[in-house]
């Protein structure tokens, strides 16, 4: 017995009620010991993908021909819209429309518009392995949810290749790796590898691992980042991870939905073996080359009508492009000639070097036909790392719960504080009683100075007026910005010998308490006002066939939530911004080549680094990751 397909949560493809099918079906799955990547049900290597739904779905988003909501939709000259592979599939058998029966073939179809995909795309399913994973989300992200996050996906054991047979899900996984027979073959090192999921296990002699972090779902990142592997750490002395690595899982613990400080407590458990589960993005070797055509366009003139094509030139090189068509002229009519196109050559006029105006007048003293020699590139949708995928646009939900990115750019409450030795303390010359870290050109970069520990019996520490994590911004009016650590050490040494002492802080949005120092996370500097950021100057150097190395997330979008700072998410290896090294992951970026990312979309900030050749010069804010 089917199940209604209009009845809300149903399963479009359950067949559950029927114990003798259903048995036929699971024996036949066994056989094939095949599941998709993508859907994670077993079906035919070319059949359409199948989907558990989680509510009722408009019968005008349905297919046709499998009776499921479209999956990847095809539209027909005639009007109808099927699931690509369902389509291509009946079109192999017969070559008609399969409601109307019209004559049809493969190259008659073409992709359904952008609208109908997305609507497509925010339909929520339900997690294939419901023993293990009762996750509802849009099925866009399902493919994601599977490979990374899922506790019931089926995985292999990492030492497959030293001859593990063991197959099962992922949440099985860690004590099967306690037993595992090739554990301690191999010397215990499996690779992180380019481009894939890698898990490793560290020995933890101490207690930190030596690294810093940076992300988390509750910030544009959206995933957990190492920004540094600090020297003779316990991750250094192991020798694979790298700043950029993704940290999606710790001892079994799943980071891919954490926050910030989650993950951070999580990475601070101490264990004597510490298993991660790592992503670790592959660069291009070379910068894809863009694909050319040239073409030839010839357009006939008619008395009355206007040819529609707006010309443009471009900062990035010579030459005439189209701008746009005019909707309902010839040109637009025609369908040939698209924006973006270089015009070379116009009725035999070379023009590959000439300007817009130049261009027009020989359209206009043209009387009959205007033929159009054109370049067309198509260019790859990812180079260099900079992507505009689902994973670098979307805001995760936990985002609006905190946006602690929202007080960059603004003010926080700066404070005065007043302090009078005569009332306090009966020796003029008693220091204020405080430790301070931070300063240009510091351990941990550029920061401005701020209060480590506190001695409460201290000149400051009896006024309780300040805490660890106040940001110092000056004393007695000279301003602690823009010091190196050793000068404003020296003048606040200068300043304490007054009777009147005058601070202005800023109170952090982090403290701690007891005897030992405070720490800040990268969250703590996320939240600064700009009047204390440094901005640092970047300029990588790329050869057309070079890649820069690193990816972006945030923007402006308004269909993606608040706007946030656009923030490197990654930085890849061996590329030029990993061997420059001031680049990290985390960093906030203002500009490139004096071209402003503030409060620009996100696809704007990509197709700027795209446009971007030979020397780039980047502007950005980087503050200090996350000790773990």
């Amino acid at each position: 017995m089917a199940c209604d397909v209009n009845e809300p949560g149903a399963s479009y493809h359950d067949y559950a009620n029927d114990s003798t099918l259903s048995l036929t079906l699971k024996q036949f799955q066994l056989s094939k010991n095949v599941v998709c990547q993508k859907c994670g049900q077993f079906h035919e290597p070319y059949g359409t993908h199948l989907y558990d739904y989680h509510q009722a779905v408009d019968e005008d988003l349905m297919c046709q021909i499998c009776l499921q909501p479209l999956v990847n939709p095809l539209d027909t000259k005639c009007g109808h819209t099927y699931c690509s592979r369902c389509l291509k599939n009946y079109l192999k058998i017969q070559r008609q429309c399969p409601v109307d029966r019209q004559p049809l073939a493969v190259h008659d179809v073409q992709s359904s518009s952008i609208l109908v995909r997305r609507l497509l795309d925010k339909l929520l399913v339900v997690c294939p392995n419901v023993d293990y994973c009762e996750e509802v989300l849009p099925r866009c992200e399902l493919e994601a949810h599977l490979l990374h996050r899922c506790r019931g996906a089926v995985t292999k054991c990492i030492k497959s290749t030293l001859g593990c047979t063991f197959q099962g899900p992922r949440s099985a996984l860690q004590s099967h790796l306690w037993e595992c027979q090739f554990r301690d073959q191999d010397g215990g090192k499996n690779p992180v590898l380019d481009g894939e999921v890698s898990t490793i296990e560290i020995q933890r002699s101490r207690a930190d691992l030596g690294i810093s972090i940076v992300g988390g779902n509750d910030t544009p990142l959206g995933c957990i980042v190492i920004q540094e592997v600090f020297p003779d750490g316990v991750v250094a002395e192991d020798g694979r991870l790298m700043p950029g690595d993704q940290i999606l899982e710790v001892n079994g613990e799943d980071l891919t939905q954490a926050s910030h400080y989650k993950a951070q407590q999580v990475l601070g458990h101490y264990f004597p073996v510490c298993r991660l589960t790592i992503y670790r993005e592959k660069a291009e070797e070379n910068r894809p080359i863009e694909k050319e055509e040239i073409l030839k366009i010839t357009l006939g003139k008619v008395k009355g009508k206007q040819l529609g094509i707006k010309l443009v030139g471009k900062r990035i090189g010579p030459g005439v492009y189209i701008l746009n068509l005019v909707p309902g002229s010839l040109a637009a009519l025609d369908g040939r000639l698209r924006p973006d196109d270089r015009v070379l050559e116009i009725n035999g006029t070379d023009v590959s070097y000439g300007s817009q105006e130049q261009a027009a007048q020989v359209i206009q003293t043209t009387e009959d036909r205007v033929q159009f020699v054109i370049s067309r590139c198509s260019r790859p949708q990812t180079p260099d790392l900079i992507r505009s995928t689902a994973d670098s646009g979307v805001i995760h939900p936990n985002y609006e719960n905190h946006r602690p990115f929202a007080s960059v750019a603004g003010q926080q409450g700066e404070k005065l504080v007043t302090v009078s030795k005569v009332f306090i303390s009966q020796e003029p010359q008693e220091t204020l009683g405080i430790s301070v870290a931070g300063g240009i050109d510091s351990p941990r970069g550029d920061t401005p100075i701020y209060i480590t520990n506190i001695n409460l019996t201290g000149c400051l520490g009896k006024t309780r007026q300040v805490k660890k994590g106040d940001i110092l911004l000056s004393i007695n009016g000279k301003s602690l910005l823009g010091l190196t650590h050793n000068q404003a050490v020296s003048l606040v040494k200068q300043n304490t010998e007054a009777n009147v002492i005058c601070l202005k802080i800023i109170e952090g949005s982090e403290t701690s308490y007891g005897q030992g120092n405070f720490t800040p996370t990268w969250l703590f500097w996320q939240k600064v006002p700009s009047v204390c950021q440094t901005i640092k100057t970047v300029t990588l150097l790329r050869s057309p066939s070079g890649s820069l190395g690193f990816s972006l997330v945030g923007g402006s979008d308004k269909d993606t939530g608040p706007s946030v700072p656009v923030h490197v998410k990654s930085v890849v290896m061996e590329t030029p911004a990993a061997k420059d090294g001031r680049l990290k992951c985390g960093d906030i970026l203002l500009s490139v080549n004096q071209h402003s990312l503030v409060n620009v979309t996100h696809s704007l900030a990509v197709d700027l680094l795209k446009q971007a050749d030979g020397a780039v010069t980047l502007t950005a804010v980087s503050w200090p990751g996350t000790i773990v």
